[in-house]
C-alpha cells in the first residue's frame, strides 16, 4: 500500500530547500564554475558522454580515461600537401571525432536532529541544516573537480625537474613556459563561465586562460611582475568574485580549498612556506583553456535531490516523531577532456 510521505511529492518546501542549498553552494564554488557542462539526463544509464572534434591533422592516444597520455596532440599539417593541380579535384578529407566517457558517482550528505531541537530550541537548526547541506555538497564537488585538475600530465616547475626539488615561488617565466605550451597545442582561451544563480547556464566572459590557486599563494601572484589589481581593471571586468587580479595572458581565481602537496618539495625551504618545517610545500597553480575539462554541474532543480523529514512527521521507524533528517545527493562526474589544453604550474609559496 502506498504511503503519502513528505517526500512523495515535490512540495514548496522541499522546492525551497533545494533553492536554499544551490544558493549557498554557489560561493563555495570555484572550479566550479568554468569547465564544459553537461546536465545530468534523467532515467539513463550512469555514464557520461563528452564528444569532441578533433583539429585536422591532429591525432589522439590512449583509450580510457585513465590514461593521463590520452590527449590531442599538436596539430600536424603540410601546407604542400593542399596545393591544387589545374583541373584536378582534390581528394577529399573527414572529419574526426573522439568520445570521452565518465562515470558519474553518487554523493550525499545528511543532518539528524531531535524533536526536542525541532520544538524547543531558540535558533533554526533544521534551517541551518539546509545550509550547511550545500556549502558541504558543493566543497566536496570541489574537492573531486581539484582531484581530476590536478593530476593532469603537462606540469611546469617553479624550479628544477620535479616536485621533490621545488623551492621557489610563482615566476613570470613559469607562466610564460605555460603560455607557450598552451599556445603551440592550440589551446583556446577561455571565454565563457557557469552563470552565477541556482539555474543551469553559462554566461559569456573576456578570453584568457585561468590560474586557479590556493589563498597562500595570493601575495606572490601580486608580486608579479606587471600584475593588475582587480580594482584597476577599468573596462575590464572580473570574471570571478574570487579573482585576484591578471597579469599577461592570465586571469588568477584564489580558493582556499586548493591545498597544496604538503612537504613534497626540496628539503633546502629557501625562505618557502614549509607546515611541517622540514620541506617545501609544493602549491599547484592549474591553467586551464577552453574546453580542457568537463563536469556534470550543481546547478539546476533537477541536480540535486533533497531530504527534509520533519520530527513530526512520523512512521514505522519513528513511531513517536522523536527525530528528523535533512539533506541531499546529486550524482557528478568531473574528467579531463584535453590535457594538452591544460597545465600545472608547481610552486613554493613564500613564508610571509
Amino acid at each position: 500500500m502506498a504511503i503519502q510521505n513528505y517526500g512523495t511529492v515535490a512540495s514548496r518546501n522541499l522546492i525551497r530547500a533545494a533553492q536554499g542549498m544551490l544558493e549557498h553552494a554557489q560561493p563555495i564554488t570555484v572550479l566550479g564554475d568554468f569547465g564544459t557542462q553537461r546536465e545530468m539526463p534523467q532515467n539513463s544509464t550512469d555514464t557520461l558522454v563528452f564528444r569532441r572534434t578533433l583539429p585536422f591533422g591532429a591525432s589522439t592516444t590512449g583509450t580510457t580515461i585513465e590514461d593521463s597520455s590520452r590527449y590531442v596532440g599538436t596539430p600536424d599539417i603540410t601546407a604542400s600537401n593542399f596545393v591544387l593541380a589545374e583541373g584536378v579535384t582534390p581528394n577529399a578529407n573527414t572529419i574526426s571525432f573522439q568520445d570521452v566517457t565518465v562515470q558519474l558517482q553518487q554523493y550525499g550528505v545528511l543532518f539528524k536532529y531531535s524533536s526536542k531541537v525541532e520544538q524547543l530550541y531558540e535558533d533554526d537548526i533544521p534551517g541551518e541544516m539546509v545550509k550547511l547541506t550545500g556549502e558541504t555538497l558543493a566543497e566536496v564537488m570541489e574537492l573531486v573537480r581539484y582531484g581530476v585538475l590536478k593530476a593532469g600530465s603537462t606540469v611546469v616547475y617553479a624550479n628544477g625537474s620535479s616536485r621533490s626539488a621545488v623551492n621557489t615561488a610563482i615566476s613570470l617565466n613559469a607562466l610564460r613556459k605555460s603560455a607557450r605550451t598552451l599556445e603551440s597545442n592550440r589551446a583556446r582561451r577561455v571565454t565563457s563561465r557557469l552563470a552565477p544563480g541556482v539555474n543551469f547556464g553559462t554566461r559569456a566572459v573576456q578570453p584568457a586562460y585561468i590560474v586557479f590557486c590556493h589563498t597562500d599563494a595570493v601575495a606572490d601572484i601580486r608580486n608579479l611582475p606587471g600584475f593588475t589589481r582587480v580594482e584597476e581593471y577599468g573596462s575590464f571586468k572580473p570574471i570571478h568574485d574570487r579573482e585576484v587580479g591578471a597579469c599577461e595572458d592570465f586571469r588568477f581565481i584564489s580558493s582556499p580549498l586548493l591545498k597544496s602537496f604538503a612537504a613534497a618539495g626540496s628539503g633546502t625551504l629557501n625562505g618557502m612556506l614549509s607546515v611541517g618545517g622540514a620541506n617545501v610545500d609544493v602549491y599547484p597553480f592549474i591553467i586551464i583553456g577552453e574546453d580542457c575539462w568537463g563536469q556534470v554541474a550543481l546547478k539546476g532543480m533537477s541536480a540535486i535531490k533533497p531530504i527534509v523529514l520533519k520530527a513530526s512527521q512520523t512512521n514505522h521507524a519513528n513511531p513517536l516523531g522523536q527525530f528528523g533528517y535533512v539533506g541531499a545527493s546529486t550524482w557528478f562526474a568531473t574528467v579531463r577532456l584535453n590535457d594538452a589544453f591544460m597545465a600545472r604550474i608547481e610552486a613554493g609559496v613564500t613564508a610571509l
